[in-house]
């Protein structure tokens, strides 16, 4: 005779429910550990799409927006139709007060698929949105990486070991 049949009915059909029980939700709860699909829009503050900041970004910070250093990098899904229509990349960002007291200027710049894209030069602090074209024939592929780089950032020191660029919030690549 098994323990459970020693055990009496109803308090054997309990332990039999709290071992199946996991096992039935298993499969919903599994669903924080899945993969998220590759995106063509990657809000930095989404846990679910960490993963294709590839390089060159910090930690959420005001549960909103990530700090860059100076060179930073993306993995983005090339959205439907736009190898043969081209996309607009974008960049929504932010040029804190203290990286303009410290350098007056700074100049982001692209390349992606091994091209260059035009950059831009930013002189005053506030929010921005870095804009441009990107021609069909760089995204014959599934996917891209984007690599951002600044000419100039905040150096690591003080209690802030980190090297500075920009605040940003969301990287999208859209079909035009």
């Amino acid at each position: 005779m098994n323990r459970l049949s020693l055990m009496g009915p109803a308090r054997a059909l309990a332990i039999a429910a709290l071992c199946v029980v996991p096992l039935a939700v298993l499969p919903a709860g599994c669903k924080l550990f899945r993969k998220t699909p590759l995106q063509s829009t990657v809000q930095t503050r989404d846990p679910r799409t960490a993963a294709q900041l590839v390089d060159g970004f910090y930690g959420v910070e005001a549960a909103a927006w990530r700090w860059t250093a100076k060179q930073f990098s993306v993995k983005l899904k090339v959205p439907a139709g736009a190898a043969q229509k081209g996309a607009t990349l974008r960049l929504m960002l932010s040029i804190p007060p203290a990286v303009i007291e410290q350098s007056t200027t700074v100049t982001l710049s692209a390349a992606l698929a091994g091209t260059s894209i035009a950059p831009e030069t930013y002189s005053a602090p506030g929010q921005f949105t870095y804009q441009r074209d990107v021609a069909a024939g760089l995204l014959a592929a599934s996917d891209v990486t984007v690599n951002f780089q600044l000419d100039k950032a905040i150096t690591p020191g003080g209690l802030d070991k980190r090297e500075l660029g920009l605040v940003v919030t969301t990287i999208s690549l859209e079909t035009k």
